[in-house]
C-alpha cells in the first residue's frame, strides 16, 4: 500500500467512526461541571457499537472552552448531558459537537438500551 494512501486512511478513519460520551455522575447523567463525573465513550460504526471507553474525569475543567478542547481531542461527535444553557450549547455546535439534554432523550436508541445501575428489587 503507498505510503501516502495509508497516512489518507489513518488520518481519515476517525471521521467514519461516530464518538458518543455520556457525562455521568453517582449513576445519573450530569452536566459538564459535575465535580465527579464519567464520561462514557461509545463508538459507533454503521449503527453499531464497535467499542466503549470510560474515563473518570478527576481533572477539574476552568472554562467551557477546555472541556470543548478535551472532547475534540477524543473525537467526540455528541454529548448527552442532565442540562445545557443555550449559550453552552451554542459553543459546542461551534466545535462541531451535538448535545441531547435529559428533555430529548425519550426516543433516544442509546440511552435506551443503557441501565446505569443495577435494578433494585
Amino acid at each position: 500500500m503507498n505510503a501516502h494512501l495509508f497516512y489518507f486512511i489513518l488520518e481519515n478513519y476517525k471521521y467514519m467512526i461516530e464518538r458518543k460520551a455520556i457525562f455521568i455522575s453517582e449513576d445519573k447523567l450530569t452536566n459538564i461541571f459535575s465535580e465527579n463525573k464519567t464520561l462514557v465513550v461509545f463508538d459507533f460504526e454503521n449503527n453499531q457499537v464497535i467499542g466503549v471507553e470510560t474515563i473518570v474525569l478527576k481533572k477539574k475543567f476552568n472554562s467551557t472552552e477546555e472541556i470543548l478542547h478535551y472532547l475534540q481531542r477524543k473525537y467526540i461527535n455528541l454529548v448527552y448531558v442532565s442540562e445545557m444553557d443555550i449559550e453552552t450549547e451554542i459553543k459546542f455546535s461551534n466545535f462541531n459537537i451535538k448535545v441531547k439534554t435529559e428533555s430529548m432523550l425519550n426516543d433516544d436508541k442509546l440511552l435506551n438500551t443503557i441501565y446505569f445501575s443495577p435494578p433494585h428489587f
